[in-house]
């Protein structure tokens, strides 16, 4: 380790003061510049965000609450061991393929009468049942 005697301490206590006043008139410039960017009048502008109201988003729309397994099976008039059986039969309900959550109950899409609707035809759907399901708050 080198050891500094007292001529080198102030030469080199005397380039950081010289680098420290650069930097600020380097930072001082920059902020200037930045200042003739911004036109007149923007310093009681709102924020976009603040002047907009909230609304649901254009394409996802409003969130929709998953079915659980006792609706579902309400809403197609079967039993939920139907459900069941042939999702460990088959690792899906028809393509269904719902989330399992820690305390072991089952989600399922919200859209999943729809989607089964559309791939097996609506005969099998008991329709009131679904409007039931609709109604009640199940499935939006």
């Amino acid at each position: 380790m080198q050891t500094c005697n007292s001529p080198q301490l102030a030469t080199l206590a005397e380039r950081l003061r010289a680098a420290q006043k650069a930097c600020q008139d380097a930072h001082a410039a920059a902020l200037a510049a930045l200042a003739a960017l911004v036109p007149d009048g923007l310093d009681d502008a709102t924020p976009l965000y603040e002047s907009q109201p909230a609304r649901a988003h254009a394409i996802r729309g409003p969130p929709v609450k998953p079915l659980t397994t006792a609706e579902l099976a309400r809403a197609l008039n079967i039993t939920q061991g139907t459900i069941r059986r042939r999702l460990c039969d088959d690792g899906s309900y028809f393509g269904l393929v719902p989330v399992k959550l820690a305390s072991g109950r089952l989600l399922w899409p919200a859209d999943s009468l729809a989607r089964l609707m559309i791939a097996g035809g609506a005969s099998w759907v008991d329709a009131g049942s679904q409007a039931q399901l609709t109604r009640s708050g199940g499935a939006k």
